[in-house]
């Protein structure tokens, strides 16, 4: 092509036509600047769409990560309401009538901590590599963006009953007598004890010091299902736009 095009070239210098070989080599000149132009087009073209294509894979490796998390922060939440209602019940409900095993499944339930803890292995790798950039929808990339700013509250509020109760309510209850070690791992003494434990744990949950214990970790909790829906709707935002993003890629 290039040795068609300088015969030419050559042919008007020979025949002495100046005008037309200007002409020519304008016109050779505007063809080599549209060949350029649409090989950037071209190459502008592919990076956009394997742009497109490591977006769509960020978005859906995101989705499936947040999933993930919100079934966890399900279940972490739930497991608050039940400590809930279960410190009401020990406080209200008519602890005669119920049996020393039953009185010992309150205070296990009274004393379990649960924290929300999640993946964040896909999440920390497109927000540290920048990748988070190769997301179109504002919207969505600022929601992400802000989203650990929302978890580390509400896990600073978990943390905080917590430690409550790891430094207040647990050596409360080691200073406590409720009975001997082989009535609670059922290697005898049962029915020579259970009456004896009864009356302790029922001593427990009536003692002034229990009340202020569950006062102060009743007040803690209100902090964790003030946060907690807030969190919960934003996870679900985030999810709702992942997947209208992903649809409308496709």
């Amino acid at each position: 092509m290039i040795k068609f095009f300088n015969k030419i070239r050559k042919q008007l210098l020979d025949d002495n036509k100046t005008g037309k070989y200007l002409k020519y080599a304008i016109g050779e000149i505007i063809l080599v600047m549209i060949g350029i132009l649409l090989a950037l087009q071209v190459n502008t073209w592919n990076n956009n769409r394997e742009l497109k294509k490591e977006e769509q894979k960020i978005l859906k490796s995101l989705l499936g990560e947040f999933k993930e998390n919100l079934e966890k922060f399900d279940n972490a939440y739930k497991f608050h309401q039940s400590r809930k209602k279960v410190i009401h019940y020990s406080m209200l409900a008519d602890l005669k009538s119920l049996s020393a095993d039953s009185l010992f499944s309150i205070l296990r339930k009274v004393n379990r901590n649960y924290t929300f803890d999640p993946f964040q292995g896909i999440y920390n790798a497109v927000i540290n590599s920048g990748k988070i950039e190769l997301i179109s929808n504002d919207t969505l990339k600022s929601k992400i963006a802000r989203l650990q700013d929302l978890v580390r509250d509400y896990q600073d509020e978990e943390l905080g009953v917590k430690t409550f109760a790891i430094d207040n309510l647990y050596p409360y209850e080691l200073s406590e007598p409720v009975g001997s070690f082989s009535y609670f791992t059922g290697n005898g003494g049962y029915d020579n004890e259970a009456v004896e434990v009864k009356k302790n744990f029922i001593k427990f949950f009536k003692s002034q010091q229990y009340n202020n214990l569950m006062i102060h970790i009743n007040g803690w909790m209100r902090s964790i299902f003030a946060e907690g829906p807030i969190l919960r709707k934003e996870m679900v935002s985030i999810i709702n736009l992942l997947e209208e993003e992903i649809k409308k890629q496709e």
